[in-house]
């Protein structure tokens, strides 16, 4: 697994909030104070860019929206966006990613 680097901690503070990695949007959430995770922003349905609209993640293709703690769909709970497992070393968080 290769760490990349998403940023300082303290700099993230309300969830979940998008982040560019790569040159691709990801979703960081911290739900209810454990494990940091990163969501790709990808909807497992078409392809098309989820994004994040007042706090919720929705694709605007089909209308299918996600979780933001856990990328399960609402719509299809067999599906969910890829995540990303998100690690704390020296209060910055990166992400892991093969």
């Amino acid at each position: 697994m290769k760490e990349i680097l998403i940023g300082p901690r303290d700099q993230y503070t309300a969830f979940p909030v998008e982040v560019q990695l790569n040159g691709d949007l990801y979703f960081l959430v911290h739900p209810d104070e454990g494990q940091y995770s990163l969501f790709s922003s990808i909807c497992p349905h078409g392809g098309y860019t989820v994004d994040l609209i007042d706090g919720e993640l929705e694709c605007p293709l089909h209308g299918w929206t996600f979780e933001s703690h856990t990328g399960r769909c609402h719509n299809v709970p067999s599906a969910r966006l890829a995540s990303y497992d998100v690690i704390l070393k020296d209060n910055q968080l990166f992400a892991l990613m093969g």
